[in-house]
């Protein structure tokens, strides 16, 4: 018992350490931004509706990895020089020091003891994604031993699908484990939680109230329904993916987004944050772009009653302009696209770009993700038999599967809806207002049809659909007592890791994850003098002499810039 608890303590504190220096860089960003655009000493209370400490690791994650994206254009991202340049960016914080007084009480020990404690208990039995080995991982390690590299996606054509994750992953490959590339991954939750927590107990903004409860409510259905569960809500997602950081933020800004919308009204802090995190979700993962249709439907609306000069909302997005044109440069050079592997963006004049190549890879991701698009481009298929593939294909586990999570969810949504009808007092919405939810719910949700409906990208507007009910809440029919609304979040938070998660911490006392580094995965096989592939499968993990690129790849080193280019047929 001994060993587990230092073993346990161990891992904890270096989680916190983490989610401590991911603070501080938020606190500094936001200071950064206070002083300098917003010509504004004082730092605010809540950032987004929300207390200032909860936003800040989300806000820091922003800096971080714009600024890894910006370094590697340099120079390699394992180099020390990068965490030394880094720490600059934590001194504006000395400009603000904040005394310590009253920082134990129970929120704090909810926020920053309790929250991390439950969700670190999937390290136990978490793993590594099978995109991870395929592409994610050897991403990473590229970017770690070279600065931007001209025509990467040559190298493999996965390596276009480019992710802000991959930069802040880059720099969390520490010599005595990988775990922290879990460790990011559960940030993003924690934060989540943690925002909920807030809302539920602190805040007195009922709409982001009663959505919280909404969706702490779904997070216990999770656990309940066909085949044991699964409704659509957030999970531990296996080492190396961005989805559920993707979901998190998704669901996050847009009820956030709305709420200041509802209200008309939202300070100079938040629409520079607000737009830093909409590009930062764009950047996580092109999916998440309808976002942006909120975002711009709030900047629209905030210039027409005239609450900000359109001059004013410009300067206000200074820092995401200029992350915005960093990730822009390094895509193009990259990938020779704007968006890959949008064909229409891509410059096919630039000597690095294979014609042909976008469309190959937009046609291949499209069917690997079950997509409508597939069929709708064929003249023979119909929607009808798009829907019977996806949902009802005989002898499928992933047919079966999505039927379950897309039924589970249904069962959520009424029930929660029951629920509210029950419980609490409903409220009417102005018709522009539930035009705005309504068509931002229908385009994402046709988005998704048609570029990608399997469950690990619809999470984010899943739980939106669920928390958006919380607009609709006035008050409550009964005071319901906190005591209840507190055992919701501690049963739904203990059941966010799986119960296998548990099992294993009891009979093994164990946290470890295996090192890819350490431990060989595969024989080589010699493709030609300079390239191998695995003997068997498509997972290359961290060897960056190994591609699944069927023609031969030539990298031109006499530079500052390597390029990389495809010759052969």
């Amino acid at each position: 018992m001994f060993e587990f608890i230092t073993i346990y303590m161990t891992l904890f504190l270096k989680y916190i350490f983490l989610f401590v220096l991911t603070c501080f860089f938020g606190r500094s960003f936001v200071i950064l931004i206070a002083r300098f655009l917003l010509k504004d000493k004082k730092i605010p209370d809540q950032i987004l509706q929300t207390k200032n400490v909860i936003t800040y690791p989300i806000i820091g994650l922003v800096l971080v990895g714009n600024l890894l994206i910006f370094i590697n254009f340099f120079i390699e991202l394992k180099s020390i020089y990068i965490y030394l340049f880094l720490s600059l960016f934590l001194l504006p914080n000395l400009y603000k020091i904040k005394k310590l007084q009253n920082f134990i009480n129970l929120d704090n020990f909810i926020y920053f003891i309790f929250i991390p404690a439950v969700l670190l208990i999937s390290s136990s039995d978490i793993n590594f994604h099978y995109d991870a080995a395929y592409y994610h991982l050897n991403h990473q390690n590229w970017l770690r031993e070279s600065n931007l590299i001209i025509g990467f996606v040559n190298v493999f054509w996965p390596f276009g699908m480019s992710s802000v994750y991959e930069y802040l992953s880059s720099v969390l490959w520490l010599k005595d484990s990988l775990i922290y590339l879990h460790f990011l991954s559960l940030i993003f939750l924690h934060f989540f939680f943690s925002f909920l927590y807030f809302q539920l107990f602190k805040s007195r903004n009922n709409s982001l109230k009663y959505s919280s409860l909404f969706i702490l409510v779904y997070a216990l259905l999770d656990n309940f329904g066909i085949n044991g569960g699964r409704n659509g809500f957030l999970y531990i997602q296996e080492i190396g993916k961005q989805d559920i950081a993707v979901a998190v933020l998704f669901c996050f800004l847009s009820i956030v987004i709305l709420d200041s919308i509802i209200r008309s009204e939202i300070s100079n802090i938040d629409i520079t944050i607000i737009s830093l995190i909409v590009f930062f979700i764009f950047e996580l993962k092109v999916s998440g772009v309808f976002i942006f249709y909120l975002f711009f439907i709030l900047i629209f609306l905030q210039l027409k009653k005239k609450k900000f000069t359109f001059s004013k909302l410009l300067k206000l997005q200074l820092p995401t302009i200029f992350f915005g044109v960093v990730w822009t440069i390094k895509s193009i050079l990259t990938t020779a696209c704007i968006i890959y592997p949008l064909t229409f963006t891509c410059f096919e004049n630039f000597s690095w770009y294979e014609k042909g190549s976008t469309e190959r890879v937009e046609a291949y991701t499209t069917s690997t993700s079950f997509a409508f698009m597939e069929y709708f481009q064929d003249p023979d298929r119909t929607f009808i038999d798009w829907f019977n593939t996806f949902f009802n294909s005989e002898n499928s586990d992933f047919s079966n599967y999505y039927r379950s999570v897309y039924l589970n969810f249904i069962f959520s949504l009424v029930i929660i809806y029951l629920l509210k009808k029950l419980f609490l007092v409903s409220k009417k919405n102005k018709l522009n207002f539930n035009l705005i939810i309504l068509s931002f719910i229908f385009l994402s949700l046709l988005y998704l049809v048609f570029y990608g409906p399997i469950p690990r990208y619809s999470v984010g507007i899943l739980c939106s659909v669920i928390a958006l009910l919380g607009f609709t809440v006035q008050d409550e029919k009964i005071k319901i007592p906190n005591i209840l609304f507190l055992g919701l979040f501690i049963i739904s938070l203990a059941l966010l890791p799986r119960l296998n998660s548990y099992f294993y911490l009891i009979e093994n006392y164990n946290f470890a994850l295996f090192d890819p580094r350490i431990e060989p995965q595969y024989q080589e096989v010699q493709i030609n003098e300079n390239w191998i592939k695995p003997d068997n499968g498509d997972r290359c993990w961290i060897n960056l002499r190994c591609t699944m690129e069927p023609r031969t790849i030539n990298i031109d080193s006499d530079n500052f810039y390597k390029v990389a280019y495809k010759t052969g047929k």
